[in-house]
Order: structure tokens, then sequence, then C-alpha cells
């Protein structure tokens, strides 16, 4: 999964690079040239084999068939998260999250936005998230607007309602099955 996602993040950078260029660089018949050699690039990376053709591929199509899906790739690698929610019910040995949605801007930066806590939110647009043992909990302590930040290792308890939380893990029959969830605290 590493090596597909970081083929993915090559050829986004690589056709954005040749985007720029393509735009920037002259005009007429010479930028539709550079526009079409950066398809044919992006093309002729797409229908490269992936060296792993496993498990990931079974997962990915696994992930599309369910009412909830992972971040797409480049998403994902942005915010280092493959899901993000905010906490709106806690149980004893799960929680259910309402969908964080998230994007990268034109200008490269990252945004995420949620139901106001005060929202009433239906039942099925819950999603619930369960873990095991071997799941790592971490509180994200962000000072100075995000200038720097302490990773700190916590527990399951230390969840609150109304907390976001970014989660990294795979989404099984609607259920999300983390592996690892970072709850940000801001200073």
């Amino acid at each position: 999964m590493k090596a597909k996602l970081k083929k993915v993040m090559i050829v986004f950078g690589t056709a954005c690079m040749l985007s720029v260029l393509a735009a920037g660089c002259g005009s007429g018949s010479k930028s539709d040239a550079k526009t079409e050699e950066t398809q044919e690039a992006v093309k002729e990376l797409n229908d490269t084999p992936s060296e792993n053709t496993g498990g990931d591929m079974e997962e990915s199509q696994e992930n599309v068939t369910g009412k909830w899906q992972v971040l797409e790739p480049d998403v994902a690698a942005a915010f280092d998260a493959d899901f993000i929610g905010q906490v709106r019910k806690i149980a004893e040995d799960s929680f259910f999250i309402v969908e964080s949605k998230v994007k990268i801007l034109e200008d490269g930066s990252l945004t995420s936005s949620h139901p106001s806590s005060k929202a009433d939110i239906p039942e099925s647009e819950l999603i619930q998230v369960v873990f095991d043992d071997d799941t790592y909990f971490y509180v994200r302590n962000i000072y100075d607007n995000g200038e720097r930040y302490e990773d700190v290792e916590a527990e399951f308890q230390d969840l609150t309602e109304h907390m976001t939380v970014d989660m990294k893990g795979r989404f099984e029959d609607n259920v999300f099955y983390a592996t690892e969830i970072r709850m940000s605290k801001i200073s």
C-alpha cells in the first residue's frame, strides 16, 4: 500500500509541476504540447501495473462499496490520516464520529470542517470506530497557531465528545477499524 501511495504522490506531483510549467511557459501550441505531454505521462504512469497487486487492490475495491471511504491518497498524505471526524458518542469499547470534510486548497493550504457541535446528527450519519489493544492513541498538542506541536501518548479514556480525531486504518462494512488515533488539542 505504501508503494502504491508513493507512486500516486509522484504521479500527482509530476503532473502538477508539468501543468504549472505548461501554463507559465509561452502560449499557443507550445503550451498545448506541454499539456498533452503531461497528460500522456500521467496516463502512462496510471497504466503501469503496481508492484503490489495482492491484498491492497482488494482492500481499495472493498472500500469503494461501502457508504464511507477513506480519504483520497493525496489528501490522506497531506493530513497524515486515512479518515478525520469529530467524536459524537462514546461507548464502552468503541466510539462514533461524524465525518469531517477535508480538502487541499489551490494555494496548498489544508482545510477541514464538520457540523456544529450543537447540530443534531442522525444515527445513520454516525460512523462507528473500533480499535483493539494494538491501536496507538496519542494527543497532538498544537502551539503557536500550528507553528509547533508535541505528541503525547494517550488512551481511549482521553477521548471526549466533540473532539476532532485524525485516524489511520480502514473501513469494513461501514465500520472504521483504527490502527492509530490522533486527538488534537490547540493550546
